[in-house]
């Protein structure tokens, strides 16, 4: 429902008595009285019924996810987890732990509304892409291997990263397990494409090796996106934009959906939401034990 769903269809109704679905829990038990699941889909029941529609999700981050390009960098993975899948997975999740609403749309999409657009990895770019970029207001974070190639899996004769962003990638590097370049609070690991380019280094490591680069409203990130890369380059890019983040416990997740924010506790411990979350409770607390849920509503919308 916080993501925008229109409807919640539990398999099963009743756990089968016979067959190969014998043990596949329903809300019922093979004699029809209540599985212990019944009770918390009646609670969730009766809060969507209290909290009534809500209206969709504003519109912040776009992040751009191909299945081609996952497709491209199996085929080639250069070493080993360097897939288009994983970069996806790692820049979402630095998103995620900002408190920041994230749609993954695919690379045709409009970009219309957001404030921020991140391409993860895309090896091959179309031109709507393209067209839908240079018409986009908003700040852009592009991944490595992106634009590198061509509809008949060629490099490009201009070198990557192309249109995307201004400068020739030279020379890249996969990086041995142990060797990496130490950066203040994080560090390039795995990957590492060097670029000939006008652009400002932004991200640059204690030994002068440049993770990342800025033109413009436009960021592009030669290292691979680990968890403590990406915290700091979204970092620079939001302050950019007019997203507000938060400052999440482990395992805490929100997604705003209308006016209401929720929060999710996935971690093992209860905890504390921020002093940046709303004060009006609509449903739980400002304290989420674990695997819980509690909606704020944002009075200022």
């Amino acid at each position: 429902m916080a993501h925008g769903a229109e409807l919640v269809s539990y398999f099963r109704w009743r756990q089968a008595p016979f067959g190969q679905e014998q043990l596949h829990a329903g809300l019922l038990r093979p004699d029809d009285e209540s599985a212990p699941v019944l009770g918390e889909v009646e609670t969730v029941a009766r809060e969507i019924g209290d909290l009534g529609p809500l209206g969709s999700g504003p519109r912040q981050v776009a992040l751009i996810f191909s299945y081609e390009a996952d497709w491209v960098t199996s085929i080639q993975p250069q070493g080993a987890g360097l897939s288009a899948l994983w970069a996806a997975f790692d820049f979402y999740s630095g998103l995620r732990q900002m408190g920041l609403n994230v749609d993954i749309v695919h690379p045709s999409a409009s970009l219309d509304g957001y404030e921020l657009c991140v391409i993860p990895c895309l090896p091959i770019v179309s031109d709507v892409l393209l067209r839908n970029l240079e018409k986009f207001c908003g700040q852009v974070v592009v991944g490595p291997r992106s634009g590198s190639r061509g509809t008949d899996f060629a490099i490009p004769d201009g070198l990557p990263p192309g249109a995307l962003f201004p400068g020739k990638v030279s020379r890249i590097e996969s990086l041995r397990p142990g060797l990496a370049h130490e950066g203040d609070g994080w560090r390039i690991e795995q990957w590492l494409e060097h670029l000939e380019t006008d652009a400002e280094p932004e991200l640059v490591a204690a030994d002068g090796t440049t993770a990342s680069w800025r033109a413009g409203s436009i960021r592009y990130l030669g290292a691979w996106p680990t968890p403590d890369i990406v915290r700091a380059l979204l970092g620079l890019a939001v302050l950019d934009t007019n997203l507000s983040t938060h400052n999440l416990p482990e395992g805490l997740r929100l997604r705003q959906a209308g006016d209401h924010i929720f929060a999710f506790n996935y971690g093992n411990e209860s905890c504390d939401v921020p002093p940046s979350i709303p004060e009006c409770v609509v449903l739980g607390d400002r304290k989420i034990i674990p695997a819980g849920v509690a909606v704020y509503k944002n009075v200022l919308n």
